[in-house]
């Protein structure tokens, strides 16, 4: 499980991005950054509403607000 959050959206100079997992979303975690550690590029996390499956769509935080696609990009020097 993976699930993306931002806390305190509504106070954009106090917003904090969250993301929790268990130990099979840290597994694949891993794995996402090393074949981008490998091959560069990008790589894609997104709920069920969003054609993924990576992403829970269950909130941790109560009043944090879900995000739905996570993308990581390897910036290039």
């Amino acid at each position: 499980m993976i699930t993306t959050e931002v806390k305190d959206i509504s106070q954009t100079e106090h917003a904090e991005v969250e993301i929790y997992l268990d130990h099979e979303g840290l597994g694949l975690l891993l794995k996402e950054l090393k074949i981008l550690e490998a091959k560069g590029g990008h790589v894609h996390f997104m709920t069920p509403a969003w054609a993924g499956n990576e992403l829970s769509e269950e909130k941790v935080g109560a009043e944090n607000t879900l995000i739905n696609h996570l993308c990581i990009i390897l910036k290039q020097d």
